[in-house]
């Protein structure tokens, strides 16, 4: 009983440990673990001024090689599908009110790789900030944009 339960320890152990972002790099058994357990997650953060219902974010495939289209990823204040997992060069363009806002740009050099997407709006004296952020393998880090004028949004 004592080795099975040892057996079981480390096997539960060398689970946690492989399932540790900092391993999610290049192609991988791990890399594979990694997607299936997390996939790609979506984060958004607003503050109490914006209106989540006015958001819209789609996911463009720019690769010639992958048969792909728009895909609505956030609409109405919820997420409604999720982000494909293809490789090559794709962005999330972001919409407010029917509005282009900001684009977060990936190039992933794997299918299978688990990403963080992290979208953050805030409005502050009728002013709009933007600011998008990939975590993973294919990491993005963009600079906070200031769109003016929420009002004419």
């Amino acid at each position: 009983m004592t080795l099975f339960k040892n057996i079981l320890s480390t096997v539960l152990v060398t689970g946690i440990f492989a399932l540790h972002p900092s391993l999610n790099k290049g192609d991988t058994p791990i890399t594979y673990l990694q997607h299936f357990v997390y996939g790609n997650s979506l984060d958004i953060s607003t503050n109490g001024t914006i209106d989540e219902s006015l958001l819209e974010i789609k996911w463009v495939c720019e690769t010639e090689h992958i048969a792909c289209k728009d895909i609505v990823i956030f609409k109405d204040g919820k997420q409604v599908n999720d982000i494909p997992s293809e490789k090559g060069n794709q962005k999330l363009v972001i919409y407010y009110d029917e509005n282009k806002i900001g684009e977060v740009p990936q190039n992933k050099t794997n299918e299978k790789q688990a990403h963080q997407y992290r979208i953050e709006l805030l409005s502050k004296n009728n002013s709009l900030f933007f600011s998008g952020e990939i975590i993973g393998p294919s990491p993005y880090k963009g600079r906070p944009t200031t769109i003016l004028s929420v009002a004419s949004l």
